[in-house]
């Protein structure tokens, strides 16, 4: 291939990128290879759209100092990865296209699978392990269990090694194999214990792994081949602890299309079961995942938004008030806002140990939280009903407008508020100009309850001001 000056000012430019760290990115020049200095620990941002594969592994090739031989047809590709090396952007890439690379010595040869073992067979790695526990024809067949493809070379005469060789890819699956298997409590093999895989439908296996090890489990394996099956080393009980947190997390709303996110909550006071049914009562679009050996830690699985709301929950009412209280319930208000509810319960909160909480934006909600002893409950919820009745309507104004065109400018204000508070029409009224002076000025006045006028008032705060927080107001 020709070099031109083109080729000379993109291999100058990747060279000095990678020494900043700042993306490199691939262009439909053909790049010629050539040695440099060996660079292949920095670390690198690859950014590449509709990219002939070619210039790319030219890119990276020259990058990390190697020569490169690429055996397949060119196709487009599109790759962004972030602060890696070089051998793992390669790695990356060469996998979104369903191929492989071996190295030899400072060559790098790509293609697929079929290929590189037909033609370059003698160019695959051959690798000893070296085991401290488990005998080699254990490791032996959990991998054929896993199906790595990959050639075994075992001795009758020394059952703490083997050799195996194959694709840098499997070679690294064989690693993590033994690293999970060659400890002190598998030195004496058992039927009971074996490789189980978890296979997923909604999530990957990447992130119920990570669960599991936020749970105390060991790290389980998975093949890149097949992202959606955890394999989990263990007896049966292990297995089937594991299958259970899948199920409670596999489930269509975590979907990895959707904006799932999965967070720990360490509880103080309250039990895991006690948090389950604080979410529950409230009916929070999310998913609860507890263990019996951890009675006070949950998993929160969701939305964004779902998972921050039930936390902000849960730590209203994980205190130590609560710790003896055995009764918690959601009470529905029928006629009253949780705010004006909070007001009218002051009088008996501290009866008898009982709490109420609410939740944000109190002045639109209609849902309290109460905390009490079993044998208070009655007590309590009848105080509720007593306190949850309409008080006599009074008219007051609630909005304004000094424009000329303000009854119109009102019936549209008007429109948008009972749109959002669901009250009829017929609450509000428009008066005519009642300015002092030659102006324009416009009251729209509301005929409800004291508590439903101040509702309407906080709806109107909201609308002129719609990026506040008024969760405390």
């Amino acid at each position: 291939m020709k070099i031109n000056k083109y080729l000379i000012w993109l291999m100058l430019v990747i060279t000095i990128l990678s020494q900043f760290n700042l993306p490199v990115f691939a262009v439909n020049e053909t790049v010629v290879l050539s040695p440099l200095s060996q660079k292949g620990d920095s670390v690198i941002s690859l950014n590449v759209r509709n990219a002939d594969i070619r210039d790319v592994l030219s890119a990276l090739a020259v990058n990390m100092g190697s020569n490169i031989v690429y055996t397949e047809e060119p196709v487009k590709v599109d790759s962004s990865v972030q602060s890696v090396t070089c051998e793992e952007a390669l790695d990356y890439l060469l996998k979104s296209v369903g191929m492989e690379y071996i190295k030899d010595n400072n060559t790098i040869i790509a293609g697929t699978r079929e290929s590189l073992e037909k033609n370059y067979l003698d160019k695959i790695a051959l690798t000893k392990f070296n085991l401290k526990y488990i005998r080699a024809d254990v490791l032996s067949s959990q991998i054929d269990a896993l199906s790595i493809p990959v050639k075994k070379v075992t001795l009758d005469t020394n059952d703490k090694v083997i050799w195996v060789q194959g694709l840098p890819g499997d070679l690294s699956k064989v690693a993590q194999l033994v690293a999970m298997l060659d400890k002190a409590e598998n030195a004496y093999w058992s039927e009971e214990y074996k490789l189980s895989p978890v296979t997923l439908t909604h999530i990957s296996a990447d992130l119920l792994n990570n669960v599991l090890n936020d749970m105390g489990f060991y790290g389980g394996l998975i093949i890149d081949s097949n992202p959606m099956t955890l394999w989990i080393y263990g007896t049966e009980e292990d297995a089937a602890l594991a299958n259970e947190i899948k199920t409670q997390l596999d489930i269509p709303q975590n979907t990895l299309s959707n904006n799932f996110v999965l967070k720990r909550k360490d509880l103080q006071y309250l039990t895991s079961e006690k948090a389950k049914d604080v979410i529950q009562e409230l009916n929070i679009d999310i998913n609860v995942v507890s263990l019996s050996r951890r009675m006070q830690t949950v998993w929160l699985s969701g939305t964004q938004e779902a998972v921050n709301l039930a936390l902000s929950v849960l730590n209203q009412v994980d205190i130590k008030d609560n710790l003896e209280q055995d009764h918690m319930a959601v009470y529905n208000l029928r006629n009253i806002t949780a705010k004006e509810a909070m007001a009218r319960l002051r009088s008996i909160e501290n009866e008898k140990n009982v709490k109420f909480y609410t939740f944000s934006f109190p002045q639109f909600v209609k849902s309290v939280m109460v905390f009490c002893p079993q044998d208070y409950r009655l007590h309590v919820l009848a105080q509720l009903e007593e306190i949850d009745v309409a008080s006599e309507e009074i008219k007051v104004p609630v909005d304004y407008s000094n424009h000329s065109s303000g009854t119109t400018k009102l019936k549209n204000r008007r429109d948008l508020i009972c749109e959002i508070t669901g009250l009829p029409e017929d609450k509000f009224t428009i008066s005519k100009n009642v300015a002092r002076d030659d102006n324009h000025y416009y009251i729209m006045y509301l005929e409800a309850s004291p508590d439903v006028v101040q509702y309407v008032k906080d709806v109107i705060k909201m609308i002129d001001n719609p990026l506040t927080d008024g969760a405390n107001e």
